[in-house]
């Protein structure tokens, strides 16, 4: 799950601190791979009292004057650390349910608010979690489901928190994301300099792309020429058992449902993929899970048997993530997808695969002869996931990522705005996406080569590498330089 399995994860603060449970039977749910788990457990929550959900009378359309509609929009105060002069940390939600573990979780922004006597407002994203702005996920509402409006969003609850705190005009104020949330705390800053004075856009993929193969691509790095080369040496194997031996295939991975069809095929193979590409994502990052890194993985497919080490990962795997069979079914999966709930246990996938559907793309193809998975996951398997999911639009036309418009909107890697850090691991595919290179004098980056998706975002460690230390260092910087 690859784009939202998300998933912030720390999700982080790309929801970022959001709980939500690895499900390959959800395999669509391709969030920015966002994983599990039950953040709480993971870094702990304060013992302090728990802040409780608020709720802001929210705009349902800001670009039409004439619908004055509004929706109950969640959030999250921690003021426990608010001194008069600090500033006001912003923590965007992403694609994933908010939590209040968002603003008493332990993590770095907590440390931040500590130092620099600051008040931390987490607000939730638009349609997920709790704040929907209808009562059904059908395709004909889900066009008030877009960056501009999430932003405008952020922008109307800014004002509205400065206002019912009090706050005053000379208070600096931060916004902070990872991962998608990552994107829209740099494109808040571009938009709305007024209102917000510095951005951290963590792990952020602010260039948007149709076709992601270097996602895979990076993944091979990461895990190794010679683990790379045994995953590949599987992939191969089980291929040529699909055409004469399927049934086999089928009991060794335990699969939800037989593989009939093409799309099966490609289904199964992305549910494998699936299991690596989460744990390079999430190598070593700050948590309780962090035991199942490359390395761990790497050992397991190391074995005697190629096939049957791989198999062994795989039942691991599905162990360590709650899941009791590997997804091989495309019926069930758009079926799944297809559930219009606003509180179903699809409706986060559904709503992520809206967003890359019209919006970014981001689609991982494995037709690269650089990546050791199989190349039954292209991109018309993607395109075509969109099509069964949503239907055509009201001319017929099936829907599309808005690429060049989103990239012209927001300006991709070449980002034209100020006050903002860029950090990015090297390990995590999604760098490839993120802003490497400062494009202006007042864009900062960091990049972190043993780092994982938004690890700068998690509590720090004694044994933190010097880039690691170094990122959070110019976060705090950064902060500082705003600072009156």
């Amino acid at each position: 799950m690859k784009l939202l399995l998300t998933a912030l994860t720390l999700l982080v603060i790309s929801n970022s601190v959001y709980s939500f449970k690895v499900n390959r039977e959800s395999s669509l749910m391709r969030g920015l791979r966002h994983r599990n788990p039950d953040f709480e457990n993971q870094v702990g929550v304060s013992d302090s009292p728990q802040p409780q959900s608020q709720w802001f009378d929210q705009q349902v359309d800001h670009y039409d004057p004439l619908n004055t509609a509004t929706f109950k929009q969640q959030y999250f105060v921690n003021d426990t650390y608010w001194t008069t002069g600090g500033p006001v940390f912003l923590l965007l939600g992403g694609e994933g349910p908010a939590s209040v573990t968002s603003v008493t979780g332990h993590f770095v922004i907590n440390t931040y608010a500590q130092q620099f006597g600051a008040l931390i407002v987490s607000v939730e994203h638009r349609f997920y979690g709790k704040s929907s702005p209808s009562k059904t996920l059908a395709t004909e509402y889900l066009n008030l489901l877009t960056t501009q409006q999430a932003l405008a969003d952020f922008a109307n609850f800014r004002q509205f928190i400065a206002a019912k705190y009090n706050v005053p005009s000379t208070t600096k104020w931060v916004s902070f994301g990872g991962s998608y949330s990552g994107s829209l705390s740099a494109w808040l800053r571009l938009k709305y300099p007024q209102l917000i004075d510095a951005a951290i856009a963590t792990s952020a993929p602010v260039q948007p792309q149709l076709d992601f193969p270097e996602y895979f691509e990076v993944v091979a790095r990461s895990v190794g020429p010679a683990c790379s080369a045994r995953i590949a040496e599987v992939t191969n194997l089980v291929t040529q058992m699909l055409q004469t031996d399927r049934k086999t295939v089928e009991k060794l991975f335990n699969t939800c449902d037989p593989i009939v069809s093409s799309d099966d095929v490609a289904t199964f193979f992305e549910s494998l993929s699936d299991g690596i590409s989460e744990i390079v994502q999430y190598n070593n990052d700050n948590n309780k899970y962090t035991m199942f890194n490359i390395s761990h993985m790497c050992s397991l497919l190391d074995g005697g048997d190629p096939l049957q080490s791989f198999v062994n990962f795989n039942n691991e795997f599905n162990q360590f993530s709650g899941n009791k069979c590997t997804q091989s079914s495309y019926k069930s999966m758009i079926a799944q997808m297809r559930e219009t709930e606003v509180n179903g246990e699809n409706a986060a996938g559904r709503l992520w695969t809206w967003q890359t559907c019209t919006e970014y793309g981001y689609f991982q193809t494995s037709e690269s002869p650089n990546q050791p998975f199989s190349s039954s996951i292209t991109l018309d398997w993607f395109l075509q996931q969109c099509a069964d999911i949503f239907g055509p639009k009201p001319d017929g036309k099936p829907y599309l990522p808005a690429i060049e418009w989103i990239e012209t909107d927001f300006g991709g890697r070449n980002i034209q705005t100020s006050n903002t850090i860029f950090p990015n691991g090297l390990i995590d595919p999604w760098h490839i996406l993120g802003v490497l290179n400062a494009t202006t004098s007042s864009i900062s980056t960091a990049i972190i080569p043993l780092g994982a998706h938004c690890s700068d975002l998690y509590p720090p460690l004694p044994t933190d590498n010097e880039a690691l230390v170094l990122a959070r260092q110019m976060e705090v910087n950064l902060i500082s330089s705003i600072l009156p």
